[in-house]
């Protein structure tokens, strides 16, 4: 139960209808959120009419499962989900409402919500279109499909923010501080033009982009007394990372529900769409609020330690709580090498000593900056309890789709596609299971580049070292390729060649799981865009912009984990000891300026100012400093600062952060 040390505060003119619990990470935050949510629930109140409302799914199914083993006896429906879920679920239930006041939307039953790549293929469609798109992004050093990536992610902050696409570029021009370079202000001012094609193209399609959904919600669904009507009681937990449109959600509850709970962590605030500070503001002006103080899982030393850090990263650095009393200094000590590869080998070694006394490896942990596969390799090859947490690849990067693929273009033709020998070998091998010197054999002797065209069984030089049994399957894919008659959807072909050729061979979970992604792609791709032709999903695909996932995520919580700060941080983990690797790499405090685009200016945070090289500095001192006061937050015994003298290209490290890690570390005095 809470029981903050400051006991609760009650401002004059706050109803207790509107709370708010804050503290550090890991003190139980979340919990509170459940022991409301059941309290409501014990007095009566109806789930349906609750919104309980989470950062991720991956914590609303945490969530959901604590609350089915509760033995209490209370039953659904549970309303936990994510921001971007129920904006997405009210669409659909308004979605005739939204419509009347859209005209150029089409007459279709629902939303159809466009993903990241998704989003990415309208973005290109779009922009082939403009006759100023080439010359804008003509000499900002990206590549066409970071040019796309950038819109896009424009799009969802803006649309998150609930800005107009003309805000976008004047914005991000009047924020842009360097008069010397012209091409990238016109190019910053031409992102206005690109995100509101992008909105036009997927209001003609009702297919909308995360950011435009969210737009839509505060234009469309807010003002409805529907809406309204459908809730009594909202729950929020993780405030901090919550949008601009999301905070405009909570101020207009407070005058249609009849109470409204938040959670508030201290260094929090990770989201690149999130106002943390608005939130703040808005808690402490609205909320009767009342602090978790003494119920963390971290040790009171690293605690202060973090609180220390961040004073000196950012020295307006502020939070209500009391600084935690500390007999001890926390342990922190530093670790070098002269290559980055060096200073793998010295943590290594620092590990399996703390290994060998007896820590369990689930209770260290591996923060880097940024996740580099040569690193995360080599702690892979050396300590096998390493589990990484990095972005899951392409789909284009596993065989078994390439090789899939290769298949359903052979299969049409008509698409004018023909594999290359590598490309034949592969699925080859896949498809009909055999090693790579039989798969190489068949290749050669079976694909004719020239005619553009596969030979029979009969063409191989060598059958007895393929195999009888392997060519009499090969003939029978090539008799199934040649009488395929297309006009089926290609998410139907998958299935039939899946059921055909592939059921018994492709046992594993990945493997199936694949295949599974795929399949829903296709289909994804189908409803999106229902005009387009299914050699442009292909195309989509194999320039990797569909990601894969999984739902055979292990538990991170039991693994010696490798991760960055943010997604360690936002899968809620938290250690003994903790590594911070290469913590003289800048990428510890990024710019937020992207090529095209700045985190900050496009949120309500921004406050219209110039975004120079100073404030550029605040604003990534201010992230920092929450960012590595949530680490400490998250860790009980040691902390080890990993640092090398020369990057990966050679060149002498000149971070400094170690050295303002340890200027808070020294300014610490027992208590």
């Amino acid at each position: 139960m809470i029981a903050p040390a400051q006991g609760e505060q009650h401002p004059e003119g706050k109803s207790s209808r509107f709370q708010s619990v804050i503290g550090w990470a890991g003190s139980g935050l979340t919990q509170a959120c459940i022991e409301r949510y059941r309290h409501l629930l014990k007095t009566g109140s109806d789930p349906g009419r609750i919104l309980f409302l989470v950062r991720s799914q991956r914590q609303a199914r945490e969530i959901l499962e604590r609350l089915q083993q509760d033995n209490s006896g209370l039953v659904g429906p549970w309303r936990v989900e994510t921001f971007l879920q129920r904006v997405g679920r009210s669409l659909a239930d308004h979605w005739p409402q939204v419509r009347a006041g859209i005209p150029q939307l089409p007459a279709q039953f629902e939303p159809v919500p466009l993903a990241k790549d998704l989003t990415q293929f309208l973005c290109a469609r779009v922009c082939a279109l403009c006759p100023r798109h080439g010359e804008a992004f003509a000499n900002i050093g990206l590549k066409d499909f970071q040019v796309w990536d950038q819109i896009s992610s424009a799009a969802y902050i803006a649309g998150a923010s609930g800005l107009l696409a003309e805000a976008v570029g004047s914005r991000l021009a009047q924020a842009w501080p360097e008069d010397n370079d012209p091409a990238r202000a016109e190019a910053l001012r031409a992102m206005g033009c690109c995100v509101g094609r992008l909105w036009e193209a997927a209001l003609e399609l009702g297919s909308l982009d995360f950011g435009l959904q969210i737009r839509l919600f505060r234009e469309h669904v807010l003002p409805l007394a529907d809406f309204w009507a459908e809730w009594d009681h909202l729950i929020v937990d993780q405030a901090e990372d919550s949008c601009g449109v999301a905070l405009e959600f909570y101020r207009q509850g407070q005058s249609h529900l009849q109470s409204q709970w938040f959670s508030y962590t201290i260094g929090g605030g990770a989201s690149f769409t999130g106002v943390p500070e608005g939130v703040a503001r808005f808690l402490m002006e609205q909320t009767q609020f009342q602090f978790l103080e003494d119920s963390h899982r971290a040790s009171t030393g690293m605690i202060r330690l973090g609180l220390q850090i961040a004073q000196v990263l950012d020295p307006r650095f502020s939070h209500p709580l009391s600084a935690p009393d500390a007999k001890d200094l926390p342990s922190i000590q530093v670790l070098e090498g002269e290559t980055q590869f060096a200073a793998v080998e010295v943590m290594v070694a620092q590990i399996k000593r703390l290994l060998a006394a007896g820590i369990q490896a689930s209770r260290i942990a591996i923060l880097l900056p940024r996740m580099d596969a040569g690193v995360s390799l080599s702690l892979q090859e050396q300590l096998p309890e390493v589990w990484p947490i990095a972005p899951f690849p392409a789909l284009i990067r596993y065989p078994l789709v390439r090789a899939v693929l290769t298949v359903a273009e052979l299969a049409h033709p008509e698409w004018g596609a023909f594999p290359t020998l590598s490309e034949w070998r592969l699925m080859l091998g896949l498809v009909l299971g055999l090693d790579p010197i039989r798969a190489a054999l068949l290749a050669e002797d079976t694909l004719d580049p020239v005619g553009r065209s596969w030979r029979p069984q009969t063409a191989v030089r060598q059958p007895e070292r393929v195999g009888f049994s392997n060519l009499e399957r090969y003939q029978k894919l090539l008799t199934w390729l040649q009488g395929y008659r297309s006009g089926s959807p290609l998410a139907h072909f998958f299935q039939q060649f899946f059921a055909d050729h592939l059921v018994n061979g492709v046992t594993s979970a990945q493997e199936q799981e694949l295949l599974r992604l795929l399949i829903e792609a296709a289909q994804r791709f189908r409803q999106a865009f229902p005009t387009e032709t299914d050699p442009s999903f292909v195309a989509m695909i194999r320039s990797g912009q569909t990601p894969s996932s999984s739902r055979y995520e292990p538990h991170y919580a039991q693994h010696l984990v490798v991760a960055t700060p943010v997604a360690y941080i936002n899968r809620g983990l938290e250690a003994d000891y903790q590594f911070w690797f290469d913590i003289t790499n800048p990428s510890w405090s990024r710019s937020l300026w992207h090529t095209l685009y700045n985190d900050r200016v496009l949120t309500p945070d921004w406050d219209g100012a110039v975004f120079d090289p100073v404030q550029d500095l605040q604003a990534r001192q201010q992230i920092l400093a929450r960012t590595l006061l949530n680490l400490c937050c998250r860790n009980r015994h040691g902390l080890w600062l990993v640092r090398s003298t020369f990057n990966y290209r050679g060149e002498e490290n000149t971070g400094i952060l170690d050295h303002l890690i340890l200027k808070g570390f020294r300014a610490m005095e027992p208590i």
